[in-house]
């Protein structure tokens, strides 16, 4: 019975080093993941919009001329967004998977450079006076922040506080996704929360289904071990 006790005794303490050391993680990740709100994680209070409104109304017979130069066209709507270092009326065309802009004069595709992804991110960043590192355009690797099936798409880095990186359609200049350093610590948190230490997407892992196994070991460790020391009191002579 000694022998016995003594091994569920050392099963019981591993298991506890274990189980309450992921206990603590969650209460860390836990408590970081309600502290900062998603609207804060999620970055919208460092963008504004950048699009002006429209100067002059559309004409039917433009429309008409972008559906007929570009047939597979399921969306177009008319934008003013500072492209070429100045605002100005464009088409924005949905054509099955692409997103393009179109001028209204020529009809045909603009394509955006380096310097107007600059200054739309400028325009996009509402934290003081925007200071950009770098801007990159990301064709074929996405940083782990970011989901694969965004590229290609522009990046913007800032210096500032949070060291935000704005990612803008590499097309048509518009805001995509929002990053900086509240959110890469909530990824990290959220990894440990749900112990997807890959994806950080699946909340079924083998090492979430180990640690419930590992706590019904240590659930039943420990009331073995308290039957013995009940049954061990009864025993000692008064």
């Amino acid at each position: 019975m000694h022998i016995q006790s003594t091994s569920f005794r050392t099963w019981h303490r591993w298991l506890s080093l274990i189980v309450g050391l992921q206990m603590l993680i969650w209460a860390i990740s836990g408590g970081y993941m309600v502290f900062f709100k998603l609207p804060f994680i999620h970055g919208v209070h460092l963008t504004q919009a950048a699009d002006q409104p429209i100067q002059e109304a559309s004409q039917q017979d433009q429309f008409l001329e972008v559906l007929k130069r570009y047939p597979e066209a399921h969306d177009v709507r008319w934008v003013n967004r500072f492209v070429q270092g100045r605002y100005q009326d464009l088409f924005q065309v949905h054509a099955g998977d692409e997103k393009f802009l179109v001028s209204p004069d020529s009809f045909t595709r603009l394509e955006l450079t380096a310097a107007d992804i600059r200054a739309l991110a400028e325009r996009y960043y509402k934290k003081g006076e925007p200071r950009i590192t770098q801007v990159q355009l990301l064709r074929d690797q996405a940083p782990t922040e970011l989901n694969p099936n965004h590229l290609p798409i522009w990046r913007v880095d800032f210096d500032d506080f949070g060291n935000t990186s704005l990612y803008l359609h590499r097309a048509t200049g518009e805001m995509t996704v929002r990053r900086h350093d509240f959110w890469r610590g909530f990824d990290i948190m959220w990894m440990l929360h749900i112990m997807d230490y890959k994806d950080r997407t699946d909340i079924t892992t083998w090492w979430l289904r180990a640690f419930i196994l590992a706590t019904f070991a240590f659930t039943f460790t420990g009331t073995i071990l308290v039957l013995q020391t009940l049954r061990t009191s009864k025993r000692k002579p008064l």
